[in-house]
């Protein structure tokens, strides 16, 4: 049974040193620690994430979190509005929220200072705060991401017992689609978990619920992750309910001995492509698109944001069918971190000073400013758009 205690924390907002090229997020906040929902494949069990080690059973509630994230927001300097992620490690409504509210009184704030959100969850609580959340996406840009691995009740039984079953997931991403017109909704297939959840007629079910249920976007990821923690416990519970799984995982992630298993980040290339090409076709069949439409400033940043989202998603693409992606990535995150406009620093020549931008890469960039300057001018032109 789960324990709650509350604790005190010096900060609520965390600031990245690169954008997640996924939710787009800046920033993140986690309102609670431990997550009493304990899906068997969570990767926040891992000790990268510092998390309590009995983690669906020991919540730490962080205190005062909307003042602090009021003061914090109000004082800076530095920090300019942008993407905050909500329950990237540990769900934001699960049923703490319900009692003590950490994610609405951070979402106030938010809105107060006219920051976008992006946030995951699996619960049915987040229809709650609807209201908040469409002001938000008026406001700048909001988007809810449900998590959802399976439709096959058995298998959810096993991998996310404790969090609502996936049809009432879906049901609550239509019912906050109807309630919140201005903001997007969609589907994570993060992690597709191997052997389980990963066949082509379960994930064509899935897309295809995804789909009906109104959703604007399906993101998936075949790189489920098994190291220290996380691991030990998934095998270990896996090994004790599907004992033909356990020795398929055994093969494809490469381990003689779960006990033994020092973990490996994701499973092989030759695994995880062919399954990423099915899901692009999915979504291709369905005509779901499977990236997010990014938040774009109202300032400087807007070319630099559009030339960052094009090269990020272009590396996305790339990775996703086991082409060499690595410079495409590292190009938009380099240009994504530019502290001017990059229209200046083409103008003087300079792209070059870039890191990752040159050859190819340095041509297709000065192509998306002469377009983006060819938008501004036509918008700008009476008569013209």
């Amino acid at each position: 049974m789960a324990t709650y205690a509350k604790k005190t924390f010096k900060s609520i907002l965390n600031k990245k040193k690169f954008i997640d090229s996924w939710f787009w997020d800046r920033y993140s906040i986690n309102p609670y620690n431990g997550c009493v929902f304990g899906c068997l494949y969570c990767d926040a069990r891992s000790g990268h994430y510092h998390m309590p080690e009995d983690f669906e059973n020991n919540i730490v509630i962080k205190e005062d979190v909307g003042p602090m994230l009021d003061r914090r927001l109000s004082r800076a300097r530095t920090l300019e509005p942008d993407v905050v992620g909500l329950g990237g490690v540990t769900d934001c409504y699960q049923p703490a929220e319900s009692k003590y509210g950490n994610s609405r009184a951070c979402l106030e704030v938010l809105a107060k200072h006219h920051y976008p959100v992006h946030l995951a969850t699996k619960s049915t609580l987040v229809l709650r705060d609807a209201d908040i959340l469409n002001e938000i996406g008026v406001q700048t840009w909001c988007t809810v991401s449900f998590t959802i691995t399976t439709l096959d009740d058995e298998i959810s039984r096993l991998v996310d017992n404790r969090a609502p079953p996936p049809r009432r997931r879906l049901e609550t991403l239509s019912a906050l689609k109807r309630a919140c017109p201005d903001i997007r909704t969609g589907v994570l297939v993060i992690p597709l978990i191997p052997v389980l959840s990963d066949d082509e007629p379960a994930l064509d079910a899935l897309v295809s619920a995804s789909r009906e249920a109104g959703a604007d976007y399906v993101l998936f990821s075949a790189g489920m992750s098994l190291r220290d923690r996380q691991a030990h416990y998934f095998l270990s519970h896996l090994e004790a309910s599907n004992s033909e799984a356990y020795h398929q995982y055994k093969e494809l992630y490469g381990f003689s001995d779960a006990a033994d298993y020092d973990g490996l980040n994701a499973p092989p290339a030759s695994y995880a492509t062919p399954k990423q090409q099915l899901m692009l076709r999915l979504c291709a069949h369905y005509d779901l698109p499977y990236r997010i439409p990014r938040f774009i400033p109202r300032d400087w940043r807007a070319i630099n944001y559009r030339v960052a989202e094009r090269l990020l998603n272009h590396a996305y693409l790339r990775q996703a069918n086991g082409q060499y992606w690595q410079n495409f990535y590292w190009a938009g995150q380099n240009i994504q971190n530019l502290r001017e406009p990059i229209d200046e620093v083409s103008a003087r020549n300079e792209l070059h000073s870039i890191r990752n931008v040159g050859g190819k890469i340095a041509e297709e960039v000065l192509q998306m400013l002469d377009q983006y300057r060819s938008q501004t001018d036509s918008r700008s032109t009476p008569g013209i758009g």
